[in-house]
Parts: C-alpha cells; sequence; structure tokens
C-alpha cells in the first residue's frame, strides 16, 4: 500500500467489533492519515435514535447536521473518501461532502447485499468506485467484488483443541434450530460443542418468560444478555476443530466467521453453498450443510485442516482487502 503514503483519507464506516480501529490502524501503518466518522448515528444517544426512527423529515435534518458537525475536524484537501456500507447517507449529505471535498476520490463498500439494503442502488452514482462483499451483486450490477477478511494481527492457530464445534451468534429461530441439530448430532457421535448466543434482555423476556418459546427452553444455558467480547473469541478459535456458521438466504456474500476460520486454521460448517465458487475453498476444510437435514461427513472432522497456498492467506488478510480497495 505504498501509494495510500501521506494521503489524506476519511473512513465512514459503521463502529463495530472494532473494525474501524484495525482498519485505521492498518492504513496508519501504511503512512497515510486518517479521519474516522462512525455512521452508526443511533448510538449516539436515545434522543437521535429515536429521530431516526420517528419521521424521514426530521430524520434527514438530523443525518445532515451530523456530517456537518463530523467534517468540521476534516482538511477540504482530502485525497480519498471510503464509506464502508451507506447507512443513512442521503442525497443531502452526499452532495455536501462532496462540495466540501472537490479534491477527494469517492469509492464505496457494500457491506450489505442489495437484497437486505436495496437503498445502495440510490447511492452508487456519487461513487468511482463500487466495491461489493456479494458475489451475485458484483455479477448483476457490474460491481467490483471483494470478500472481507480476517485480522491477521488477533488471528491464531493451534494444535491443541479443546471443541470440536463452536458456534457464536445472535439469537435467531433458525439458528436455534441449527444449534439443536448440532448438539444432537455431537452427542450421538461423543463430540464437543462450544456454544454462545446473544439475546436482547427484552427479546428474551418477550420469547422466553411470557410466550414459552421452546427454542428458548432447550437453548437457555448458552443465551448471554451481552455479546462475547472479540478478545474471548479469537482466544477460542485456535482450540476449536470446526467454527459453525449460518447465514440467512438472501445473503450471497460470506460471514466474517468465515474468514476467521481460514485464519485461525479450524473448518468451517456453513449454509452458504457459494462459498463452494470461491477460491480458498477446500472440501477438506468446510462443509456446506442443509438446514433442513443436518449432517456432517464421517471423516470431515477426523482429517486434519488442509494449509491453503500462501497466497491465500495474503489476498484475505486485512492488508489484502485495503490494498483492493484503495489500490
Amino acid at each position: 500500500m505504498n501509494r495510500l503514503k501521506n494521503k489524506k483519507i476519511l473512513l465512514i464506516m459503521p463502529f463495530f467489533y472494532h473494525y474501524e480501529d484495525a482498519i485505521e490502524a492498518h492504513l496508519r501503518r501504511a503512512g497515510a492519515e486518517v479521519y474516522l466518522v462512525d455512521t452508526n448515528i443511533h448510538a449516539q444517544g436515545f434522543g437521535k435514535k429515536l429521530i431516526l426512527f420517528y419521521t424521514k423529515t426530521l430524520r434527514d435534518r438530523l443525518v445532515f447536521h451530523y456530517y456537518q458537525q463530523a467534517l468540521r475536524t476534516v482538511p477540504a484537501d482530502l485525497d480519498e473518501v471510503m464509506i464502508i456500507k451507506g447507512q443513512w447517507m442521503t442525497d443531502e449529505v452526499l452532495h455536501f461532502l462532496q462540495a466540501q471535498l472537490p479534491e477527494a476520490d469517492f469509492r464505496i463498500y457494500h457491506w450489505d447485499s442489495v437484497a437486505t439494503f436495496p437503498d445502495q442502488l440510490r447511492i452508487n452514482r456519487f461513487f468511482t468506485k463500487i466495491y461489493t462483499f456479494d458475489p451475485v451483486d458484483a455479477k448483476q450490477y457490474g460491481w467490483i467484488y471483494r470478500p472481507t477478511f480476517f485480522e491477521e494481527d488477533i488471528c491464531r492457530s493451534s494444535s491443541d483443541k479443546q471443541y470440536d464445534f463452536l458456534m457464536i451468534c445472535s439469537m435467531h429461530t433458525r439458528r436455534m434450530e441449527v444449534l439443536q441439530k448440532l448438539k444432537a448430532y455431537a452427542a450421538a457421535e461423543n463430540r464437543t460443542v462450544f456454544s454462545y448466543i446473544y439475546v436482547p434482555k427484552l427479546q428474551y423476556i418477550r420469547e422466553s418468560l411470557l410466550r414459552h418459546h421452546p427454542l428458548y427452553e432447550g437453548a437457555r444455558a448458552a443465551l448471554h444478555f451481552q455479546p462475547l467480547p472479540q478478545e474471548k473469541t479469537y482466544a477460542l478459535y485456535p482450540h476449536t476443530r470446526c467454527i459453525v456458521d449460518y447465514t440467512f438466504p438472501e445473503q450471497n456474500g460470506f460471514s466474517m466467521r468465515t474468514y476467521d476460520a481460514m485464519g485461525c486454521h479450524c473448518k468451517l460448517l456453513t449454509n452458504n453453498p457459494h462459498v463452494k465458487e470461491a477460491d480458498f475453498y477446500d472440501p477438506q476444510n468446510i462443509y456446506v450443510y442443509d438446514p433442513d437435514h443436518f449432517e456432517v461427513p464421517e471423516d470431515f472432522l477426523t482429517t486434519p485442516y488442509r494449509a491453503l497456498p500462501d497466497e491465500i492467506y495474503a489476498r484475505y488478510q486485512l492488508d489484502g482487502f485495503l490494498q483492493e480497495l484503495f489500490g
């Protein structure tokens, strides 16, 4: 990323799982001067959260004022503007950004599928380069396909395996169905499972205590009211043989667990069939299961993880991700 040396970059993205910190650190390491703006406006206080979900007029006014304030500390001679996800990006805001930063090259990375966030079709006209994590959207709309990444600074591998399967996710009925089938399979095969399911407290009260939903009752031991901290998650991965992933049918792009498995040299169980088309796909490392007829081949866990070529790991590290986005 030599071309980023002494470049001034504005990075506008949601702050989550400290990805913004990791991206900023890598860009600074490449010699760039970085300015960060959080798109999670609803996380800036209860008042803003209330307005965002009240009326479109008030919401748009709040969003515009938010970006006016955010740009006060950003120099006008920026070289690059990179937007990761475009949540709350109105035409007025994008026109304002381009007027304030006339010399900057505007790029966007869609970390959502069009099926999930159709508004990205509206905002694309403001950008010189459009990247997406969704292989189907890339083909349909002619965007640049760039999958996400694993953080090479925190991913570790180990031969000391304590769990055969690991499933960490937020609460959803389909995920719980998969978890129950996974646990039944593991019990029959004398395999170990680590599961950690995050559920908001109000959701738990409504579904478990008031409605007595059987999936909540059956998974109570795995339910938690706080997400598992990132450092604990990455401490578990190296000691896991296989990470279990569930993606919703409308999502074609791969989850971060897909790349974490690669970075930590773990095997992966996923229901996303598009992974078979990926350049990192190896049937010895990745098995695509059917959520309705859950099964795992007998030899999947008994064969070792097969290391991939060095150039594959290099491409899917965070540095490789940023090299493509800013190339």
